[in-house]
């Protein structure tokens, strides 16, 4: 930033779909890309000398990491750094950096149109010496020139063009507006020359080999007569003001430009297109999560070695993890497995391993065990089955505190892609309109390439695990034809729908009554609670014959994150939060509408689910509010949850 000037940012939103690397972050002096992980001060100024402090330790997930980034050393903690009366009140290095993006500026009162660069050049030149250091946020020379001509200072800050180009590589650029001015350029400077903005279409225009003048002076001035792109102009002026050129933005959405043209010298067969700066297809943060769990050993060369040696004795994989045990090193039996079939090859074995099979660990670590007390990591209490339906439910387990780290590995941009493929090569990618590379949150980072650090995000919460009876899901699903027709519905447009994330996805009538499910009882606890939905996040565990499990939590600094959600499980609130759930869900106030809805949402992938009843902040959704049907769990026909609901209703009528 210039002249030592900084934006505050929560640090919790450093990894998030807000200001994670790569991101473009909005605020209130100006539009900022945040730069790669190794080029912020914080992780320069520590130059690889790392204490306790500056580390995120579980095992567990590194060990997952490491099968990726196979040079992987620590996960680095995201700084934290608070500002007090305008100035850091810690150590100035525990920075992030970023710089203006777009760079391209205007003024809203002389109109000039230019580059960050040169507007902060002429500042630094033209302006009175004791003014200079007041150019941040950017401000218009020109204006203050001309102030001073009348005896006046006047400071007028710049506003950003809206207008970027992004890749489905992950770059993005600045629109090279100097040639858009001269390909579309008339030699008369008259509006009504200006063919009402129907002149030549943006998709045949080129940009490339135009040669842009040294004196070039340009303008972007809005035109009273349309409201559209049309009606936003640029007015350039170049050979000291004899010769003119006007161009408006009509077709700018059509413009597509070869990496090459941008880059010279780059030969890459990628293709940039204009957005807006603040559209939702510039990012996508590829971030991966972990609970904590008592963390199996890490994956080394020698502990590799040692089982590749036992292997070759035929040992089993139950053998094996009983052996290393004896040596105090804990590795998991299903990893062993996954190493011997995979050759022990990490870079094989890691495409192996999809984030369901990552889960499980936890969802058996948490259904397999009464309680659990690991100090400042992981405390939970199965809750007795008197607190609610146990028909319905299998168990119930109150998380009174729960340790959460977050990555972030990467990212996309113009699409995003499944968690599957976080850690998977970018050949791998399918199912897309262009074929998405991943952006790296360290430059050069990539797979097989040296990647020795990674930014971490270290989060305390609690929660309520709710776990199915996958049996009692199966017998309803066999009992009611229409459950699987309704299902099949949502299966054949997640297979024929482009919005579709990961075509592999098992869609399956549990998938959707868990789903569906949670997001009924995260609006109940905003309903009856008063827990903002946007504070409450789920972490769905549904894998076939494995796992049927849904938790709902929140980290600290959210509201509830206290000791208030799992006060609920203490006594029969519990059971009146999912009956009022339950309940609530048949009143949607765009019935009858949504509950005979044949498909909504992104790809029709929703049935009976809209914003009114269902749907919650994408925040706090796993699958960006798809596959969810509430017709499935309290139609009187067939829903999962019916007999409780006709049994509330039963008491309330005889009341």
């Amino acid at each position: 930033m210039d002249y030592n000037q900084h934006e505050n940012i929560q640090t919790r939103k450093t990894i998030s779909s807000y200001g994670g690397v790569g991101s473009i972050l909005e605020t209130r002096n100006g539009s900022l890309i945040i730069s790669p992980f190794n080029q912020w001060p914080y992780f320069m100024a520590l130059n690889g000398n790392f204490k306790d402090e500056h580390l995120i330790l579980d095992k567990r997930f590194k060990n997952r990491l490491r099968k990726y980034f196979s040079n992987l050393n620590h996960l680095i903690r995201v700084p934290i750094n608070e500002i007090e009366g305008g100035k850091f009140s810690s150590c100035s290095a525990n920075l992030l950096s970023g710089k203006y993006f777009p760079e391209w500026f205007y003024c809203n009162e002389c109109h000039k149109f230019d580059k960050h660069a040169n507007w902060k050049k002429n500042w630094e030149i033209k302006v009175k010496q004791e003014d200079k250091s007041k150019f941040f946020p950017p401000k218009c020379y020109k204006c203050y020139l001309d102030a001073q001509l009348r005896g006046k200072r006047k400071l007028i800050d710049l506003e950003q063009i809206r207008f970027i180009l992004i890749s489905p590589g992950g770059e993005v650029a600045d629109i090279p507006w100097e040639r858009w001015a001269f390909s579309r350029s008339v030699q008369k400077d008259k509006r009504e020359n200006y063919n009402n903005g129907t002149d030549t279409n943006a998709a045949e225009i080129r940009l490339a080999n135009i040669d842009i003048p040294k004196d070039l002076e340009m303008e972007l001035i809005p035109l009273n007569k349309y409201s559209d792109l049309s009606g936003l102009a640029i007015f350039s002026t170049y050979d000291a003001g004899r010769k003119k050129a006007f161009a408006t933005l009509s077709g700018l959405f059509s413009l597509r430009i070869p990496k090459k043209e941008l880059f010279p010298g780059n030969n890459e067969e990628v293709v940039f297109k204009p957005v807006l700066r603040s559209s939702n297809s510039v990012y996508y943060p590829n971030i991966l999560s972990s609970i904590f769990l008592p963390a199996d050993d890490e994956l080394n060369e020698a502990t590799i070695e040692k089982i590749k040696k036992k292997a070759a004795r035929n040992k089993t994989a139950s053998e094996i993890s009983e052996d290393l045990l004896d040596d105090n090193v804990e590795i998991s039996e299903a990893e062993i497995q996954s190493l011997i079939d995979n050759d022990f090859d990490l870079g094989l074995m890691v495409q192996t391993m999809s984030e369901n099979e990552y889960r499980l660990a936890e969802y058996k670590f948490i259904t397999t065990h009464h309680n659990s007390d690991l100090k400042d990591d992981l405390i939970f209490q199965k809750v007795s089955k008197g607190f609610y339906p146990h028909k319905f439910l299998k168990s119930v387990t109150r998380m009174d505190k729960i340790r959460i780290t977050s990555v972030q590995t990467s990212y996309t941009r113009q699409e995003p892609i499944d968690r599957d493929y976080y850690l998977r090569p970018d050949s791998d990618i399918q199912n897309t309109k262009e074929k998405i590379s991943k952006k790296y949150t360290s430059e050069g980072s990539g797979f097989g390439q040296l990647t020795n650090y990674l930014p971490a995000m270290e989060n305390f919460g609690e929660g309520i695990f709710f776990e199915f009876e996958e049996k009692t899901i199966n017998n309803w699903v066999v009992a009611n034809k229409t459950v699987v027709d309704r299902v099949m519905v949502i299966v054949n447009n997640h297979r024929s729908s482009e919005g579709s994330l990961n075509k592999d996805l098992n869609v399956t009538p549990a998938l959707i009554l868990i789903h569906t499910f949670s997001h009924l009882i995260i609006k109940e606890l905003e309903f009856l609670c008063g827990y903002p939905s946007t504070s409450l996040q789920e972490r769905l565990y549904i894998d076939e014959g494995k796992m049927s499990g849904a938790l709902i939590y929140t980290i600290s600094g959210a509201e509830g994150s206290y000791g208030g959600l799992t006060s609920l499980c203490k006594s029969s609130k519990l059971d009146n939060i999912i009956q009022s759930a339950v309940i609530r869900a048949k009143d949607c106030a765009s019935d009858p509408i949504c509950y005979h809805s044949s498909g909504q949402g992104v790809g029709n992938l929703n049935l009976s689910a809209c914003y009114s009843c269902t749907l919650l902040p994408e925040t706090s959704c796993e699958q960006f509010n798809c596959y969810l049907d509430r017709r499935l769990l309290i139609d009187d026909g067939y829903g999962f949850f019916k007999d409780l609901y006709k049994s509330e209703q039963t008491q309330a009528e005889g009341k």
